[in-house]
């Protein structure tokens, strides 16, 4: 990685930001942050380190790319790789197969409100172990079923790159329904052919390196990249926040959502169970979104950028995990 390539830092960092104030300023607003103290409580900061992990994983298999690898084979791997584009350790089930690790980390206090999960069982995937060396990672995508998502640093650094949903990554191109996405083959590959281009744009990227100890929020429908520039331990996770749930109602309900939904098996009923399951638990609530969102609109047909990005109708990319 050039040094040019990791310079730009122009993201907002916070420490003591309230959960209001998360809400207000970057979850209504659709915006990302950086929190730098969201994991000050963790156990998981002083104890995952590779032998941690592989006694916690013992024989389980996780999922590597397009394979499956015990923990021990998996460090063994990433000790002597030296490709380009190193496989991506990214675990949807880790806390059944290592369930010590449950107790070394828990949710952010921002994002408790997680309504996936009154499906129980039926809920998509939405948590993550992801294990990399350096130059590892993820390439352009947007976080399936219209969630937004948080990723934390345990252990090593993560460059990001990030663009809002209404501006397509240069070398990224989309199909119009959504489904396949045409981008470069490898993460280097973009930075050498496309990340100069950005410097030339009226609308730049938000770029930053998130350290061991800090969180970032990731809007629902924002394009983002993220490279391992050494070996790193994360968690991340996809939640439905009320201030996100027309989103994810109105993704869910597409003709042609069975193509787009990711996580389960159940594509088909996914949004009607969904969204009866809250209608009976929370009466009239969608109904007040609803309305609450029309007055927002209305109020801000001429607004800002940030006002207009929460409808994240587009690029409704499925990225397969």
């Amino acid at each position: 990685m050039k040094e040019r390539w990791l310079s730009v830092d122009n993201i907002d960092r916070r420490t003591n930001l309230s959960v209001q104030e998360f809400i207000d300023s970057y979850e209504e607003q659709n915006r990302p942050v950086l929190i730098t103290d969201a994991l000050s409580d963790w156990p998981a900061l002083r104890k995952w380190n590779k032998e941690y992990l592989v006694k916690s994983a013992g024989d389980s298999k996780l999922a590597v790319g397009p394979v499956e690898m015990t923990m021990k084979d998996y460090f063994l791997y990433s000790e002597a790789v030296c490709e380009e584009r190193p496989l991506y350790l990214f675990d949807p089930h880790f806390t059944e197969k290592m369930p010590t690790l449950s107790e070394d980390f828990e949710v952010p206090i921002y994002f408790r409100e997680d309504l996936f999960s009154i499906l129980g069982k039926d809920r998509p995937n939405y948590r993550w172990l992801i294990v990399g060396p350096a130059r590892s990672g993820s390439s352009f995508h947007i976080d399936p079923n219209s969630t937004s998502a948080w990723n934390a640093v345990v252990k090593g650094t993560k460059k990001w790159i990030l663009f809002p949903p209404d501006v397509n990554p240069p070398g990224v191109h989309p199909s119009p329904d959504g489904v396949e996405v045409a981008a470069p083959v490898s993460i280097m590959e973009w930075f050498m052919n496309f990340y100069e281009q950005t410097k030339q744009w009226k609308r730049k990227p938000v770029e930053c390196i998130c350290q061991a100890g800090e969180l970032m929020f990731v809007p629902n429908g924002w394009w983002h990249l993220v490279i391992n520039l050494e070996e790193s331990i994360a968690i991340t996770q996809n939640y439905v926040s009320r201030c996100n749930l027309l989103n994810v109602l109105d993704f869910l309900k597409r003709p042609n959502s069975a193509q787009l939904i990711s996580g389960t098996r159940d594509r088909v009923n996914l949004y009607s169970k969904f969204k009866s399951t809250y209608a009976q638990l929370f009466p009239g609530s969608i109904e007040e979104l609803e309305k609450k969102a029309a007055a927002k609109a209305k109020q801000s047909q001429s607004g800002s950028f940030w006002e207009t990005v929460t409808d994240a109708k587009v690029g409704g990319f499925k990225f397969g995990f």
